[in-house]
């Protein structure tokens, strides 16, 4: 009785840290899959968006507003694709406040690019999302080989089930980015 009563705070802290870390990882995947889905939603919505104008597709988007639009429908499938995640918060419109989401469309309409709000949802800078802190930029030129794309960030906390203090330990700050090009067909 003594020796299990020695050895079981040990196996609960244990058990715990094996649970966290399942968790962990099932939420990365969760974010992963989420800035993934968002991007693409979004560079399909700008190539409807971009046949509105007429063939041969502009470098980029002729109408402001339809910038705002991508961003919204980015922000709105990020959102719900974290639905799953432990510590997801919502503002009173149902956007989400956590996991932090900002949205980039990079293309060439104006020069230096034309998506207005690229970034604008990501917090100040120096705050635990250092991931953010990056210099967006509208401009086309980038990974999606001179097409124009699409650049969804994302910043969750986690939180453990166990606070190991002592050891340093506390929230963990997942951060993920993708970018999601536009097909031209």
């Amino acid at each position: 009785m003594v020796e299990f009563a020695l050895v079981f705070p040990l196996l609960v802290v244990l058990l715990l840290g094996i649970a966290d870390f399942g968790r962990v990882f099932a939420a990365a995947i969760t974010e992963e899959a989420a800035v993934r889905d968002s991007a693409e939603a979004a560079a399909q919505e700008w190539q409807q968006l971009c046949q509105k104008y007429g063939p041969p597709c502009p470098t980029g988007l002729l109408n402001p507003a339809d910038y705002a639009s991508l961003h919204a429908l980015a922000l709105q499938v990020a959102c719900h694709e974290t639905e799953s995640m432990p510590g997801r918060v919502l503002d009173g419109s149902g956007n989400c406040v956590m996991p932090v989401i900002a949205v980039c469309v990079h293309d060439d309409h104006d020069p230096g690019g034309g998506d207005p709000q690229c970034g604008a949802e990501a917090p100040p800078a120096g705050g635990p999302c250092y991931a953010m802190d990056d210099p967006w930029s509208p401009a086309r030129a980038g990974p999606a080989g001179g097409r124009p794309y699409v650049e969804v960030r994302m910043c969750y906390r986690f939180d453990p089930l166990i606070d190991v203090a002592l050891a340093g330990f506390g929230s963990v700050w997942l951060q993920k980015s993708n970018d999601f090009a536009v097909s031209n067909y």
